[in-house]
Formats: C-alpha cells, structure tokens, sequence
C-alpha cells in the first residue's frame, strides 16, 4: 500500500531513463528540487540537450545490463520514463538489489514510487495523483482546489496565525508536549475562529498570545 509522503530531494542521486517528453519532464522537477539526475537513452529532447550542463546524458543502450546495473547501484531513485515496459523488470530487480526506489511512469500499477501532480497556494503544497487513471482529470482537480481556496483568505490567515503560534512558543521555550496540547486549544478557540472569520487579525494574535500566557501563568506548561 502506498502512502503520500514528501520527500527532500537535494542532493539524491536520480537515474532516469528515457530521454523523451515523460523523462524530460522527470528532470525538470526533480533537477529544481536539487537532486543530481543522469539520464540513460540512446535519443535526449532537445530540452534536455539545452540543460545538458544541468544533468549527466549517458548516451548508451538502455539495454546494456552491466551499465544500467552500475548505474542503478549509485542512485538513490531510478525512473524508468519509456512508452513500452520491456525494461521494467530488469529495472526492478537491480533495484531491489540495491535497496533503490523506483518509479515507472509507465506502470501506475507496479510502480513503488509515485511522482504526484501538484500545485501551491498561500503557503499550502497540494500533491494529488488518480494512480493511473487520468493525469487530465487531476490537474483539472487541482485547478478547482486552487480556484476554492483563492476565494478563502480565512484559511490562509489562520495558516499564518499557527504559524506565527508556532515560533512564539518556540521562543519562549514551550516543551514540545506542551506546545502540541496549546496547538488544539488554539485552533479550536472560539474566540480566536471568529476574529479570524471577523478579519480581525491583530485581536486573533493577541488572544493566541494571551491562551499562552493564561496557561504559563496556571503552570500547566
């Protein structure tokens, strides 16, 4: 079963393979997350050949085992981004050998990695994926979710607040525990809610700072 997770990506070793559009675009994102990316394939976009001081093209037989086995060894993911899936169990069992992730971007059903569509607003990282089903019907999803949260600035004002309730009891060097029981009495606040709702924002950070003080001074923390 797989789970969602984020994973820091700068200075992962990435093998792709496939240098057309699905592993183009592999690149691209993993490369703006820092990663070190190699790329295998006897054919590179032209994308890739105008980044190619960016990322390492290794221009061989994706069929040559002994160099995708070497390869596969030193990464620490490896995406197989090709239209036919004749490689995929070669890819698979050298990974496993390695302890090495994988993602098959052309497999949704045997693929142990995930690379997720996402999107970001007001502080929010959003990732969705259908598994395979339909990548269209995702984005058009996301497109939805941002179009209902630019609509909503209640939530982004109390994402701030949190935050903000976050590094204020950092500073006063609230124990962790304690700092998590504050976190629910806060967010669950009547009082702090509705000034949000209110606009009042100023009033909500007084009365998240004044919850603080109350249980520092009934030493509860």
């Amino acid at each position: 079963m797989r789970i969602p997770l984020y994973i820091e990506m700068n200075g992962k070793n990435i093998l792709v393979i496939g240098g057309g559009r699905t592993g183009t675009s592999r690149v691209k994102k993993f490369l703006s997350a820092g990663a070190n990316v190699k790329v295998l394939s006897l054919e590179f976009s032209d994308e890739l050949l105008k980044i190619r001081d960016k990322v390492e093209l290794i221009k061989d037989d994706i069929y040559n085992l002994s160099l995708l086995e070497d390869l596969i060894s030193s990464s620490d993911m490896v995406t197989v981004a090709l239209p036919f899936k004749d490689l995929n169990k070669d890819v698979m069992r050298l990974a496993k050998k390695y302890k090495v992730l994988v993602n098959l971007a052309n497999d949704a059903d045997e693929t142990e990695v995930v690379v997720p569509f996402e999107t970001s607003i007001g502080g929010l990282r959003i990732a969705a994926t259908s598994e395979g089903k339909s990548g269209l019907v995702v984005k058009e999803a996301l497109k939805r979710i941002e179009e209902y949260l630019a609509k909503d600035s209640e939530i982004f004002n109390l994402l701030n607040l949190m935050h903000y309730l976050k590094n204020h009891m950092k500073k006063l060097e609230v124990p962790f525990e304690k700092r998590m029981e504050l976190y629910y009495k806060v967010f669950n606040d009547d009082e702090f809610r509705k000034l949000i709702r209110d606009g009042k924002l100023e009033d909500a950070r007084e009365r998240l700072e004044n919850i603080v003080k109350v249980a520092m001074y009934e030493g509860s923390i």
